[in-house]
């Protein structure tokens, strides 16, 4: 079958050409000229990549036989970092790694120091938010106590009189009641009215109360002297001084809880790194090569 169809003539394939306008640009590319290029577009930008890892890790304090030539300033350094590292200014391998011992102790100590600085001001944190929340300041979040504040001209003049339209209304359930006849049904009644008006009558009284009441304190308010209500007003302005310098203290404690974090944080990176630059000079970590293929120091070959 397959020998019939090759006998049958076909017309030859042939490949879409540049235009002539556009001969000037060269051949024109098809999708396997893209897919070569690409790929080794990648290939490049991946071992440029593992070149820069390579240069990253670099110890720059490594022996090479070109750092024994006199006559070079730059012959077996890394960069400009190398002319003033230690080997630079004469010391040993080993008094090299002895200054690095002595930085890692130092970097210990100081990380150790900042360490319990944070812990006492975490403590004194956590205490403040005990206290706020034991006198009830601490329940509610900035943004609701921004949105529940409110300006007070006057705190003199601020009244204890509250009304009973600004409380809900309690609706009390009815006891539904059953009579055998006529005559105890009007008998019910007439007992549910008595004890109605009753009720009204000692709201009258206590209406009265309350009024009397709201009259005596506005007396007594009245009777008040010049200087007992300037002592009131600077005591106001006391409290309201003491609420501003706790609240500035508290914002100076959470600022300087961040910064200790963040130096310890540093601390903390700076000795791993000095960690792991002993190690190289121990030989006891690995690396990655030019191609890409890590390796370790004393691993056992598979």
């Amino acid at each position: 079958m397959s020998s019939m169809r090759n006998a049958v003539h076909r017309r030859q394939h042939r490949e879409r050409g540049q235009l002539e306008g556009r001969e000037k640009w060269g051949i024109l590319e098809k999708h396997k000229d893209y897919s070569l290029r690409a790929k080794d577009y990648n290939q490049k930008k991946a071992k440029l990549k593992r070149l820069q890892e390579k240069a990253n890790d670099r110890n720059p304090d490594e022996f090479a036989f070109g750092m024994m030539s006199a006559h070079s300033q730059r012959a077996g350094r890394h960069g400009a970092a190398a002319r003033d590292s230690a080997a630079a200014r004469g010391l040993s391998h080993e008094a090299i790694k002895l200054l690095k011992t002595q930085d890692a102790g130092y970097l210990r100590t100081v990380g150790e120091r900042v360490r319990r600085q944070m812990e006492k001001l975490e403590e004194e944190v956590r205490l403040q938010d005990g206290m706020g929340q034991f006198l009830g300041e601490g329940d509610e979040s900035r943004a609701t106590k921004e949105k529940k504040k409110t300006v007070v001209d006057d705190d003199d003049d601020f009244d204890f009189d509250f009304d009973d339209e600004d409380w809900p209304a309690v609706v009390k359930p009815q006891k539904v009641v059953y009579a055998d006849d006529r005559r105890e049904q009007t008998e019910l009644k007439q007992s549910r009215l008595r004890a109605q008006q009753s009720a009204d009558e000692m709201d009258e009284d206590e209406d009265e109360d309350d009024d009397s009441f709201g009259q005596r304190q506005r007396q007594q308010q009245q009777k008040k002297s010049h200087k007992q209500l300037e002592a009131e007003r600077q005591a106001l302005v006391e409290a309201r001084r003491a609420r501003k310098m706790r609240k500035r203290a508290a914002e100076a404690r959470a600022n300087k809880l961040k910064a200790l974090q963040k130096q310890y944080a540093d601390i903390t990176a700076a000795e791993r790194q000095l960690d792991w630059q002993r190690g190289r000079m121990d030989n006891s970590v690995g690396g990655t090569n030019k191609n890409g293929i890590k390796w370790k120091i004393r691993e056992r070959k598979k």
